[in-house]
């Protein structure tokens, strides 16, 4: 009977210990986030998470992601976000972190999807999960454009404008400078048929008429959204002139 009670008592001593252990872990490491020792932090955080007294502390995992992308560690904070949008914890920013991550990694295609399942996840709440997307096709956009990959600048800048984001206008504004775009660039070829080759002439000028009138529909939206814009106006004053 005496042997099991000192056992019992070191059991009990083990535990405290180990127990005082994970405060302490965890206190330094939360110091150390707040000092902005991410380093630091990750460590003693990181050894906090692998003790039993951490199964349920998903801030303290959630924090472990924040501290890794502070120190670039991208395929880390991946990780970290993950486990905290499982635990649906902070998830819009969870999502919106976790995407920036994929980014940083080159892992565009995951960072698409990422955010699209965040902004299924929280409908009510996913204003910067909508404006990074939208931001990402628009660029997307204008690297297919600058490419003359007219088929690729359009789709991407459709994808954004099907997103509520405050980043609609711009696409809509940029679609229609494609479409303006690819306008100019149809008559610009065909100038030189106009007395040798009439027939192909009013052919392609007629294209480049459609492709016009293309812009300025999209010209005419973005000035309902956004009256004040001065660029828009001046935009579709330069179309309706070719026209």
């Amino acid at each position: 009977m005496k042997k099991l009670f000192l056992t019992l008592v070191v059991c009990m001593s083990v535990l405290g210990a180990f127990a005082q252990d994970a405060v302490q872990l965890k206190n330094d490491g939360n110091a150390a986030l707040k000092a902005k020792d991410y380093k630091a932090a990750i460590v003693h955080l990181e050894n906090y998470l692998r003790l039993p007294e951490a199964a349920d502390d998903i801030k303290t995992v959630y924090n472990v992601g924040y501290a890794a992308t502070k120190v670039k560690d991208y395929a880390k904070a991946v990780i970290y976000f993950d486990k905290a949008i499982t635990a649906k914890y902070k998830l819009s920013s969870s999502y919106l972190r976790k995407a920036t991550a994929l980014k940083k990694l080159n892992k565009y295609d995951e960072m698409v999807a990422t955010l699209k399942a965040g902004i299924a996840a929280v409908p009510a709440k996913n204003a910067k999960l909508t404006k990074t997307l939208a931001k990402h096709y628009l660029i997307e956009g204008q690297k297919a454009q600058k490419a003359s990959k007219f088929d690729d600048a359009e789709a991407a800048y459709k994808q954004a404008i099907e997103l509520k984001s405050s980043m609609k206008t711009d696409a809509i504004v940029s679609l229609g400078s494609l479409y303006f775009g690819e306008g100019a660039k149809i008559q610009a070829a065909a100038n030189p048929l106009a007395n040798t080759e009439k027939e192909k002439f009013a052919v392609e000028i007629a294209k480049a008429k459609s492709f016009y009138k293309k812009a300025v529909a999209q010209y005419t939206k973005a000035k309902t959204l956004a009256p004040a814009r001065e660029d828009v106006d001046s935009l579709l004053k330069e179309v309706k002139a070719v026209l």
